[in-house]
This record gives structure tokens, sequence and C-alpha cells, in this order.
């Protein structure tokens, strides 16, 4: 039956244990599988006096509500997504997924713009769209660009860092048409 030591110390710890302890320890194991709630909570981490209050109140009055047929409150917090929110998201990802197709490398900015949409926006869908691996990032930071392809994209970056300017020269005035004047010279001794 159990063949290591740990396994054989559990069956002798389950053999040791009265009746009540094992009944009560397959029950919640039961309603822990089947999806009800189980006789015996879990363990909670330790909150302080007045959560722990507002807990027990929170529990005594959503447990009302279901008894009454309504459904409990929820805690606040996020928003939930509405299904007009999230059609609105796909077409803003569609967007996006065009104006990086149609063309040959472009950046997040010029995504943004083409597409008529703030630059966080276009950046978030960017990234979806790129772990979806509907388009390809070559380069990063302000060489990053995005193409239908990796090869695309990675051409598109190395042009973008060929082409770019650097910081402007600073032009140090000429020294040409002015007299040197000579340090004065130190008083006799």
């Amino acid at each position: 039956m159990a063949t290591d030591a740990f396994s054989q110390q559990i069956v002798n710890l389950v053999r040791k244990m009265p009746d009540e302890a094992i009944l009560a320890l397959v029950k919640n194991q039961l309603g822990a599988v089947t999806g009800e709630a189980p006789l015996v909570p879990p363990a909670a981490p330790r909150r302080s006096r007045s959560r722990a209050r507002a807990a027990v109140v929170q529990s005594k009055t959503s447990s009302v509500a279901a008894k009454r047929g309504a459904a409990p409150k929820r805690r606040p917090g996020r928003p939930r997504k509405s299904p007009a929110a999230s059609a609105e998201r796909q077409e803003t990802l569609d967007a996006v997924e065009r104006v990086v197709k149609a063309s040959s490398g472009v950046s997040a900015s010029e995504v943004a713009k083409q597409a008529g949409i703030p630059q966080t926006r276009a950046a978030a869908a960017l990234k979806e769209l790129k772990l979806e691996k509907r388009i390809f990032q070559g380069g990063d930071r302000r060489f990053a660009r995005y193409a239908g392809d990796a090869k695309t994209a990675e051409q598109a970056s190395a042009n973008a860092r060929k082409t770019a300017a650097g910081p402007a020269p600073v032009k140090k005035p000429s020294v040409k048409g002015r007299k040197r004047v000579a340090p004065a010279a130190a008083p006799p001794k």
C-alpha cells in the first residue's frame, strides 16, 4: 500500500484519529470537490479587529440577502467590463492591426496618429497584438518598429537606427579674430 516513510506516517496518523474527525475531514473534502461550502473553512490570514468586524457584518448581510433571493453586494474595486467596452476594445485592436500591417514598419507614435487614438491606448493595443503574435516588433525603445512580419519589423528598426539624428553638435566660438593678451607680469622684488 504505502511505500515511502511519509505515506506510512500519514496512514498511521489516520488510523489513530477518532471516527468523528475522519468523517469531518472526508465531508470537508467532499464539500470542496462538489462545490458546496466546506464544513470547516480554510484558515484565513489574520486581520485587524476593525476589518474582521467589517467582514463578519459583510458576511451576515450577504447571507441575509441570499436568503431573500437578492444578489449579494459587490465589493468596491474595478468595475466590470461591459460588452460595449469589449467591442470598443476589439475595434481598437483591429484598427491598430490594420495600420501596422498596411505599413512596412511603423513606430508606436505613428500608429497612434494614424489610428486616431491616444498613445497610451495604442501602446497597450500593440503589446496585446504582439503577445497574440498578430504583429511583430523589431528593435526597442525609440527604435521599436512594428510590422506584419518579424523580418520587416527588424529591417524598419535597423533603418531607423541608421537615419536617426543624434544630439546636435555644440559649436564652440572661434578664437581666430581675438588678440591674445599676455598675463600680467609679476611685480619685481
